[in-house]
């Protein structure tokens, strides 16, 4: 394989699927976002002034941030696949009295407050069997999110959705999603795709559910927090026809948000790697805008903001994701920029000021601002200390994975049911 990657035909074959990316999604892209540069330019994209090196608050304050994990092949007994999950959660705090900015809370004190190790581990199951995926996975998320009561679940969202109109199960019930009010009775009737319930698509579930799981631990304890990042976006897809999430993982985004606000703590998610369309253009604008060595964020409108959505974004349904606000920024030019999603209702409640885009941008400017202290270390500069450490802190190494399955082959033996569990038939065969 490796001649035939190395030859001609294989790089011009890259050639032509990259020239045909050029001219057919990309100009399409680039002649759309061309109909919003100048409110790109005058009303979207603005600079942030930084704190100075030296600041000292009036009140410091923590920021924590939680990532994931894991494999969803740990071991294999005939069609059940054994999952391992690792969430990581760091609290840093800004001790600018201290002169000591964002050194992480202790690891004592840290599984003290939560009442958990750190980084956490844990191990899952699923089976291939029909009936049995469902029903298997659904008793895992509920191990997995403290929250066992439906009605506490899924009422933030429907709360959220009709601003305040849906209070509660009666409310539901007489609602527009009256016809689908009977079927979100417990967590196996939340997953709607049940029948296509991929081993991937299993694992994903169980570890957004984990790290949202995570920052609730610590939203919900004595620690404090102002912030609290999620790795990835605040992305929920909803029933085609109900308008309600998919899968029991949005539901317990909304409950997230909705836990967050009442402790008044600012939950947001930054993605390491997004899909915005035109962002390098976006870029291009905040340097004709801005300047090259300034910083910027760039606020990326929903229908219902005033002057409404992005062209670029019209047919991409999934940006801005349903009740979150997105935003692209960069705090160094040698980084492409970066995406953070905000709770819309907190947004609403904390940043926007209806008919006042003077105060609604001073807002802005002022949350960005602390965003960008807190994304100083040399050695991830212009990216989140505190999310940088929780994916240095939960993520599997090829050797973690490896003696992670040496264990659960001893397990195995143990146990008496059978080994090498954890290799790939075709590695009997050398393959």
């Amino acid at each position: 394989m490796l001649e035939r990657i190395l030859t001609d035909e294989f790089r011009n074959q890259l050639k032509a699927t990259f020239m045909d990316i050029r001219e057919t999604q990309e100009k399409k892209d680039e002649n759309e976002l061309a109909k919003d540069e100048e409110r790109l330019r005058h009303k979207l994209i603005d600079s942030i002034e930084p704190y100075r090196s030296d600041v000292v608050f009036d009140t410091d304050y923590m920021v924590s941030a939680v990532d994931g994990s894991g494999s969803s092949e740990l071991a294999t007994l005939n069609d059940v696949r054994v999952h391992l999950l690792s969430t990581s959660t760091i609290v840093l705090g800004t001790n600018t009295k201290n002169g000591a900015p964002f050194m992480p809370m202790d690891r004592v004190t840290l599984e003290a407050a939560l009442g958990r190790a750190q980084p956490y581990v844990n191990s899952y199951w699923h089976s291939g069997v029909r009936g049995d995926a469902r029903e298997k996975m659904a008793e895992t998320l509920e191990d997995i999110y403290p929250v066992s009561k439906i009605p506490d679940l899924i009422l933030p969202f429907f709360r959220d959705t009709t601003n305040g109109q849906i209070q509660s199960i009666a409310d539901l019930s007489n609602s527009r999603y009256s016809e689908h009010a009977a079927m979100l009775q417990t967590m196996e009737s939340l997953i709607f795709y049940g029948q296509f319930l991929t081993n991937t698509h299993v694992h994903d579930e169980l570890r957004k559910a984990s790290e949202y799981a995570a920052a609730r631990a610590v939203i919900t304890s004595d620690i404090r927090p102002k912030y609290v990042l999620l790795d990835g976006a605040m992305s929920m897809f909803l029933h085609q026809l109900g308008q309600y999430p998919i899968m029991p993982t949005g539901f317990m985004l909304r409950e997230l948000c909705s836990v967050a606000r009442d402790k008044r703590v600012v939950l947001c998610a930054v993605s390491k790697s997004h899909t915005i369309p035109g962002a390098d253009r976006i870029a291009e604008l905040a340097e004709e805008v801005i300047g090259k060595s300034n910083k910027w964020f760039c606020f990326l409108p929903g229908q219902d903001d005033p002057g409404g959505g992005l062209h670029i974004l019209e047919k991409r349904t999934y940006i801005p994701p349903p009740l979150a606000v997105p935003y692209l920024f960069s705090f160094s030019q040698d980084n492409r920029p970066s995406r953070i999603d905000f709770d819309r209702v907190w947004w609403l409640q904390n940043i926007f000021v209806a008919g006042d885009p003077k105060k609604t941008r001073q807002n802005e400017k002022a949350l960005f601002r602390d965003i960008e202290f807190m994304s100083r270390d040399a050695r991830w500069y212009g990216y989140p200390v505190a999310l940088a450490l929780a994916h240095e802190e939960c993520k599997l190494s090829y050797e973690d994975l490896r003696l992670a399955k040496e264990i659960a082959d001893d397990v195995l033996q143990e146990l008496g049911m059978g080994i090498r569990r954890t290799v790939e038939l075709r590695e009997d065969y050398n393959l």
